[in-house]
């Protein structure tokens, strides 16, 4: 049975990294950009919305969601190609559009590709050949140079080239140079200096000779120094290139070439004549100085300039901490160039040129410089430290049709201005229609102000009171500093005011992490000390969640509010031996005991060098190892929906451990012989499966398993057995599921549950919604409604045929049955 729904995001917006833009210089109105896991959007002129174009992506097969590459054809405005992968799950992904992207043709490309890795944000990857549209070339990110002739049906790898890390292709207008940008690691000239990073070809690529750059050198603390070329932009007389060096703090090698790899030393900008032959000539270094608008000193106090991550050099001058990456010109208006900073530390800055370079002025930096006016609460200083929150802009685009308008892009979102020529620009977060958070674990509270809880990556959690609106900020504490990427949160049933949630703390140390408590509904949050004292091993562990950007774990809390059990992490691991347990409503905490079935205090030695988990094969992982530890025991805890003495542990290998004094001792229980082998234990998107306790029954839990299917375990506490009942058939895999509210009318705690899922049922992979506990389905998408990846699925608890939808790739949604004059 099918039944026609309408489905409409919850709105954050923005919140993701938006990795690069593509106008059509031919035809007005053309705009698309790409992001690094929530695909390609379309800008839509008329109603300043962007669309997404992966609705139609699946669960099957996400490639699409991590874009790499957009290209458009001059001479054909509606022709669109998208470059996409997975890294480790070739082949790489062309996807054809010659209808401004509302259909596709598909084509498989034989490299490796990812939007989604370091040095995501250079580009151009991708180019139409300028005199010959059936040709593409591609640069890949380490495997070389590629064309096709045909449009991206065959492939060839271009030998000449002699560098495979790539960073960009280009072509001059008349299509007679072929520039290249490379990372420079095939082409190493020491164990830590890149290779040249820029290359032209004037015979379509059979040969390649480099082009000048600024000199450079190895640097002391840095792994693999060497400017790398980012981003290219050109006019009738010049070609401009962007630059930047690897810093000491990259936490990759080879791809730490850009603002994501974590650390970036230093830059510069470029400019190239091209020559009336169409070769290019001598670079000249049109560096921006540290200068202000009218010549000033920019950093007029200590202070300014410590924060901005300036160093002297040997004569007292300054010497650039950062990079630069996006690069823009216009035909429109000669001369105007716009440049951007990456990786400063407080936040990037951008400067504008009128004479091609020769003189600049900074345009936006902080609060300082420039006007922000945002249209999204989130994003205000005041929830930001009193900065600017605006980084990683490693692309920018000027309108080729209109000098005034330019659009720049950030980890959280992109930002528009429509007065670039003016003496004070003024830029505006516009990121109308555009969802790219990726989300976790909901939860519909049964009763309260609060529709939706959302935990989600990077924002950390949004209460939603209003399914239409977005909220003023994410989870944070009483002075506005946000928490980030929260794991996980619990609530009780009986009083869903106290929610207890695991955040990490953010980037710049006013929040930390651990467990959060609040008392009304998600508006304000108390942080719980930590429970130094316990063991060591959970000592170092609480020091290092205490430290930016470092998980939790996963918490659960009693219908009574007074226990909490925590499964501390370690990395994405729950081990059984981190287990603690408060009995005074997180005051205090000790340490859980945790029993195998044969009596042994498992909790006291879970860290094998031969744990016979290894023996085992998983679906969503093989053998975990974080650090040097191989964890035998791991366990995730869940509370029981209705009686606070109870809860309940998950193993590595669907071990069940249920406690029945409030979570301070848990037992091991003989689960019959139609258990599937799953592991619990992982936290994260790493965990592939989806836990539910059912609100007003004691005991019972639903389970989506993927490709084992969809289980309901009882546990009844008064004989102490447990039940577990398949609910599924063979064949059907079950991503995700949630519980939602039965019928219009019913009692939610009283009265069974309608089940909502993600699921491939009889083949058809889809949104499903079951009332008779998966005997019949009732289909709820269409194949243009499927929105990428699905970590979590909840139904409603209060209004019938409404569920909630956590992406990895396009936000959070929720889905309602059609109104009848959609239908």
């Amino acid at each position: 049975m099918q039944e026609k729904y309408t489905y409409r995001n919850l709105p954050i917006p923005g919140g993701g990294y938006v990795t690069g833009f593509t106008f059509h210089e031919n035809e007005p109105g053309v705009l698309y950009l790409r992001t690094d896991i929530g695909g390609a959007y379309r800008f839509c002129p008329d109603e300043r919305r962007w669309v997404s174009l992966i609705d139609h992506v699946n669960m099957k097969d996400l490639r699409e969601t991590f874009p790499i590459a957009l290209a458009l054809d001059d001479k054909d405005p509606a022709k669109l190609y998208i470059a996409s992968g997975i890294w480790n799950n070739p082949p790489g992904r062309l996807s054809v559009s010659t209808d401004y992207g509302k259909h596709f043709t598909y084509y498989d490309m034989p490299m490796r590709v990812h939007g989604n890795l370091n040095g995501r944000g250079t580009g151009y990857r991708l180019i139409v050949d300028k005199k010959d549209s059936k040709r593409l070339y591609y640069a890949s990110q380490a495997d070389g140079l590629w064309t096709s002739p045909n449009g991206g049906a065959d492939w060839e790898k271009l030998a000449a080239m002699p560098e495979d890390y790539l960073t960009f292709v280009g072509q001059t207008r008349d299509g007679r140079a072929l520039i290249v940008g490379s990372a420079g690691i095939t082409t190493k000239r020491s164990e830590h200096l890149r290779g040249k990073s820029l290359y032209v070809s004037y015979d379509e690529g059979q040969t390649f000779t480099q082009l000048w750059q600024p000199e450079d050198g190895e640097v002391e603390g840095v792994k693999l120094a060497g400017l790398v070329a980012q981003r290219y932009t050109m006019d009738r007389h010049y070609l401009y290139v962007t630059y930047s060096v690897m810093g000491p703090n990259a936490y990759v090698l080879e791809h730490g070439y850009s603002c994501d790899g974590g650390s970036v030393i230093g830059g510069k900008v470029v400019r190239y004549p091209i020559e009336q032959d169409g070769t290019i000539g001598q670079g000249e270094d049109i560096t921006p100085p540290i200068l202000c608008q009218g010549g000033a000193n920019m950093f007029d106090t200590p202070e300014r300039e410590n924060r901005a991550g300036m160093d002297k050099n040997a004569d007292g001058t300054q010497m650039l901490q950062h990079g630069f990456s996006g690069i823009s010109c216009t035909m429109q208006k000669p001369g105007l160039l716009v440049v951007s900073t990456i990786s400063k530390e407080d936040g990037d800055c951008m400067y504008r040129s009128f004479d091609y370079g020769q003189t600049w002025e900074v345009i936006l930096y902080d609060l300082s410089v420039g006007r922000l006016d945002f249209r999204t609460s989130y994003m205000t200083p005041q929830y930001n430290g009193g900065h600017s929150l605006v980084h990683w802009m490693t692309d920018i685009k000027i309108n080729p049709f209109n000098s005034q308008e330019l659009w720049f892009n950030t980890g959280t979102g992109v930002f528009c201005t429509r007065n670039l020529l003016e003496d004070v620009v003024v830029f505006s977060d516009w990121c109308d229609g555009l969802e790219e958070t990726v989300h976790l674990n909901l939860y519909s509270p049964p009763k309260g102000e609060v529709q939706l809880i959302d935990i989600l990556g990077d924002l950390g959690g949004f209460a939603f009171r209003n399914l239409d609106k977005p909220c003023d900020n994410s989870f944070d504490d009483a002075d506005g500093n946000r928490y980030i990427t929260c794991i996980n949160a619990d609530y009780s049933d009986v009083d869903p005011d106290v929610v207890v949630v695991t955040p990490r703390g953010n980037w710049t140390g006013k929040t930390k992490g651990g467990l959060i408590l609040s008392k009304d509904q998600c508006r304000t949050f108390e942080r719980l000390s930590m429970p130094y004292g316990i063991s060591e091993k959970i000592n170092q562990a609480l020091a290092a969640i205490e430290r930016p950007n470092v998980n939790s774990g996963w918490v659960a809390i009693s219908p009574d509010c007074k226990s909490l059990v925590w499964s501390v992490a370690d990395n994405i691991f729950l081990p059984a031996d981190m287990v603690i347990v408060s009995v005074d409503g997180g005051k205090s905490f000790r340490k859980a005991n945790i029993y195998d079935l044969s009596g042994n205090c498992i909790s006291d030695y879970p860290i094998t060098e031969a744990a016979p988990v290894l023996e085992h094969k998983y679906p969503q992982n093989e053998a975990l190892e974080e650090g040097k530890h191989i964890y035998a025991y791991g366990m995730k805890v869940f509370a029981d929906r209705c009686d606070s003495e109870v809860f309940y542990g998950f193993g590595r290998h669907f071990e069940l451990y249920v406690s029945t004094d409030g979570g301070c001792n848990f037992y091991q229980k003989k689960l019959p012989g139609n258990t599937p082998c799953v592991d619990f234990s992982l936290i994260d998107c790493a965990n592939k499966t989806e836990v539910r306790g059912e609100c007003g029954k004691s005991g019972v839990f639903y389970m989506a398993l993927r490709e084992q299917g969809l289980y309901k375990l009882v546990y009844d506490r008064a004989a102490d057995e447990v039940s577990i009942i398949r609910l599924s058939r063979d064949g059907d895999i079950f991503y995700r599921m949630g519980l939602g509210v039965i019928r219009p009318g019913a009692d939610y705690y009283k009265e069974d549950k309608a089940i909502y899922t993600a699921a491939t049922i009889d083949g058809t992979y889809g949104f499903y919604r079951s009332t008779d506990e998966g005997r019949t389905y009732t289909r709820l998408n269409t194949d243009a409604q499927m929105y990428g990846e699905i970590n979590s699925l909840e139904g409603d608890s209060r209004t019938y045929g409404r569920f909630y939808i956590a992406t990895g790739s396009r936000g959070v949604l929720y889905g309602e049955p059609a109104a009848s004059d959609d239908k």
